[in-house]
C-alpha cells in the first residue's frame, strides 16, 4: 500500500513536469482540476486540486510515518473539512484552508485504510 500511495503522489508531480496528459485524464475522473484551485509545478497546474493533493500527500506521509488510527482525529478532521468546504462556499475560500483540511483528513484516514486493507489481506 505504501508503494502504491507513493507512486500515486509521484504521478501527480510527474504529470506537469513531464507533460503526461494520460495522468491528467485519469485524475479528471476524480477531481475537478480547476487551475485556479490547483498548485503549479514548472508553470503547469497539478492534475488535482489543492485539497485533493493535500489529502494524497498527507495520506502517503501518514503511511511513511506509521501514524496510528485514532477515531477522534478522523472525526475531527472530517468535521473540519466539512466546515472548510462550507466556508469556501459562503464566506472565504483560501488555498491555505483547503490545504490544511486536506492534510488533516489525509493524515487521519490513512491508518484506517491501511488497517482495512490488512484485514482484507488476512482473510484471503
Amino acid at each position: 500500500m505504501l508503494a502504491g500511495a507513493t507512486l500515486w503522489c509521484v504521478s501527480i508531480l510527474a504529470a506537469p513536469a513531464l507533460d503526461l496528459s494520460p495522468v491528467y485524464r485519469f485524475f479528471a475522473a476524480i477531481c475537478h482540476q480547476d487551475p485556479a484551485r490547483s498548485w503549479y509545478l514548472f508553470g503547469e497546474p497539478l492534475p488535482v486540486c489543492i485539497r485533493c493533493a493535500s489529502i494524497y500527500f498527507a495520506f502517503t506521509a501518514s503511511l511513511w510515518l506509521g501514524i496510528r488510527a485514532n477515531v477522534r482525529w478522523l472525526r475531527l478532521s472530517l468535521v473540519l473539512m466539512l466546515l472548510e468546504f462550507a466556508m469556501a462556499r459562503f464566506l472565504i475560500d483560501t488555498a491555505v484552508l483547503r490545504s490544511l483540511s486536506g492534510i488533516f483528513v489525509g493524515l487521519a484516514a490513512a491508518p484506517f485504510v491501511k488497517q482495512g486493507v490488512e484485514e482484507i489481506g488476512d482473510r484471503l
